[in-house]
């Protein structure tokens, strides 16, 4: 009982950090979303948050392994992105791989190792511009890893972007502290785009998610290396191609879209709705304002909500159908003679 308790209280924790980073993302906005957008979007993910926080597990102890892989993999993103000016999405992209490739049968790292070191390497998607010194972002790394070690394996499992979202509950906290005594800190804006562009999100992010969901649940791949590798080939092309400041915003779209499509089964259940889940997430990213531009994260809390807002569509659809099959079976009221 004790577990459950504590189980609940992380999940409530968990879920308050994401309602925080909705309001200040998607309401206080210079552009919020349209109320009634934001009625509908909260209360279907209120309905798939309950299902998910049903489905919780009784909580693990935090293990070293787990920190030190995301100690590692936020430095090494890090080094990639600031040191080799490799654009953020592809560092990441790479260090998935890596992630992947150690945690194959014979190698070194396990299921859970390997997502502590995904949610690590968030941290490491850091702007240069963002000057909270070194220090600051490898503990924010390991701290990331402590939690994703609790949250991974027993609060809302098979949730896509939980690994984002667990990166940005770590960042947030140590970039509070250091904001608080002193540290220097600066926000990088994402480019804003118009037109076809900016409507491309929606299609790219649903591409991103059903891509990913299908390679992992139809094909068996490792999920750091279906977002990883799909990631790396589409984002690496994108900046390739010279598109200049329409580059990082579908590569964005493409990103969190894998972030979408490790949901499990359980969660969403077929192609379908994986892409509804990953239209969603577009839609969201194309009005993400406020204070939390440029905080590392972002990308996969938002496919968090979307996931959240999809499986609340899937619980209101079947209790409707379940209503109407309880009712056609009803007996017809006999009227009086």
């Amino acid at each position: 009982m004790r577990h459950a308790v504590a189980t609940y209280v992380l999940a409530l924790i968990t879920l308050a950090s994401l309602a925080a980073m909705y309001v200040l993302a998607f309401v206080i906005g210079a552009e919020p979303l349209p109320l009634g957008v934001v009625i509908v979007a909260v209360c279907l993910a209120a309905v798939g948050a309950l299902v998910a926080l049903g489905a919780s597990l009784p909580l693990v102890r935090p293990r070293a392994a787990d920190v030190a892989s995301a100690t590692v993999a936020s430095a090494l993103t890090l080094l990639l992105s600031r040191e080799m000016g490799i654009p953020a999405l592809v560092s990441i992209s790479l260090v998935a791989i890596l992630l992947g490739v150690m945690a194959a049968p014979t190698g070194p790292l396990d299921v859970r190792a390997e997502g502590a070191g995904y949610a690590g390497a968030f941290v490491g998607l850091l702007d240069p511009s963002i000057t909270v010194p070194i220090a600051w972002l490898i503990l924010a790394g390991a701290v990331s890893g402590a939690l994703w070690s609790v949250i991974g394996p027993s609060v809302l499992p098979g949730i896509g972007g939980r690994l984002g979202l667990v990166a940005f509950m770590a960042s947030a906290a140590i970039y509070g502290v250091a904001s608080a005594i002193g540290a220097e800190q600066s926000a990088v804006l994402i480019p804003a785009v118009d037109g076809l562009p900016h409507l491309a999100m929606i299609p790219v992010g649903a591409a991103g998610a059903v891509i990913t969901w299908m390679l992992i649940q139809r094909r068996g791949w490792d999920f750091a290396i279906a977002s990883g590798l799909t990631s790396l080939v589409v984002c690496g092309g994108v900046y390739l191609s010279g598109m200049g400041e329409l580059a990082p915003v579908l590569s964005t779209a493409w990103f969190g879209g894998t972030m979408v499509g490790l949901s499990a089964p359980a969660r969403l259940p077929n192609a379908g709705w994986v892409g509804l889940a990953g239209m969603v997430y577009g839609s969201f990213m194309l009005h993400f304002e406020g204070p939390l531009q440029g905080h590392v994260g972002i990308i996969g809390a938002t496919g968090v909500i979307a996931v959240l807002v999809t499986m609340g569509a899937i619980r209101v659809r079947d209790r409707g159908a379940s209503y109407r099959v309880r009712r056609a079976a009803a007996p017809e009221p006999r009227l009086p003679a």
